[in-house]
């Protein structure tokens, strides 16, 4: 058991003993690759942004361009595809709003027939009654 814990330290990079000094020494190690791994990160994003060239030789230029390039892409490529979609978003809302427009037409014309209808029954009885049935029903138009 001993040996599979020694074993799996020594490929972990862990201490091998609980001593406080190798503890230590493991622990300013590691920090130590993080600032590395820090600063290797933030120059990688000086140069995404066009910042700190000057140190890069020409085949680091060419790569960091082919990075952008395909970031660029990407991101061509989602605007595209939010912007398709809004696309489709109003179309189907377009549609609905003319399917709604038809009904409430329909609907316009069968009141404006009921009108028509009961004004022409009522011109036989009193002419200026169905005028104003008439104009209001027009006015609902308008």
């Amino acid at each position: 058991m001993d040996g599979t814990l020694a074993r799996y330290r020594t490929d972990v990079g862990l201490p091998q003993s609980n001593h406080p000094h190798s503890r230590a020494l493991f622990w300013k190690t590691e920090m130590d690759d993080m600032k590395r791994s820090i600063s290797s990160m933030e120059a990688r994003l000086r140069h995404f942004v066009g910042e700190d060239l000057e140190p890069l030789n020409v085949k680091e230029l060419k790569q960091l361009e082919r990075q952008m390039s395909v970031g660029i892409e990407r991101i061509r490529s989602k605007k595209r595809r939010i912007i398709a979609e809004h696309i489709n978003l109003l179309k189907r809302k377009y549609k609905g709003l003319q399917e709604e427009h038809s009904r409430l037409q329909k609907r316009l014309n069968q009141l404006k027939d009921v009108v028509v209808t009961n004004s022409s029954r009522n011109s036989d009885a009193n002419p200026a009654s169905a005028l104003e049935i008439e104009f209001q029903v027009d006015g609902l138009l308008i």
